[in-house]
């Protein structure tokens, strides 16, 4: 996962701030791209196995369309919103993901992230999947997928188009 958190090359980010950013809430009809700088997580801490409940347990799910992918060395950022009034003290049990690109080209990258980029899980093999590593965080943060085509050059295939993305969580409810 370090070589995807890398510092982007400053003329291709120079490059995409500058040609490729999209108004937020922009409604007509245009792929979401949101990019930024690289992201310099710190080393996130172990994963924390669900504690045994007896207590209700909730999930939602969050769809988010998935950006396209225009240059390397860029960070494009799916933000999936949380949807349901979610109680506080509720602990994550379980998380799935799925996420969709036209192709994954030499380079590609995938980290799905809980709250920032401080706390991330790499996805980068499987396009769906689940895992704890995220269990007993606070369920009322959002989820992030970062995406990223590592290298020099163009895409030789041009742009990569993305696809609907989904997380899905279930967690714990106190009481």
């Amino acid at each position: 996962m370090s070589a995807l958190l890398l510092p982007a090359l400053a003329c291709a980010q120079t490059y995409v701030d500058r040609n490729l950013s999209v108004a937020p809430g922009a409604r007509d009809g245009s792929r979401p791209i949101v990019i930024i700088g690289p992201v310099q997580p710190s080393t996130p801490p172990a994963p924390v196995p669900a504690a045994p409940t007896t207590g209700p347990v909730g999930s939602y799910a969050s769809d988010a369309a998935g950006p396209d992918i225009r240059a390397k060395n860029a960070d494009y950022i799916t933000q999936f919103r949380v949807i349901e009034r979610i109680p506080p003290g509720s602990t994550i049990r379980d998380v799935a993901w799925r996420y969709g690109v036209a192709s994954k080209p030499a380079g590609f990258e995938a980290v799905l992230c809980w709250q920032n980029a401080d706390t991330c899980w790499s996805v980068t093999e499987a396009s769906s999947g689940n895992t704890s590593f995220f269990n007993g965080k606070d369920a009322t943060r959002p989820f992030l997928l970062y995406y990223r085509v590592k290298g020099g050059g163009h895409l030789p295939q041009g742009p990569v188009k993305g696809d609907m993305n989904q997380v899905i969580v279930t967690f714990d409810v106190p009481g």
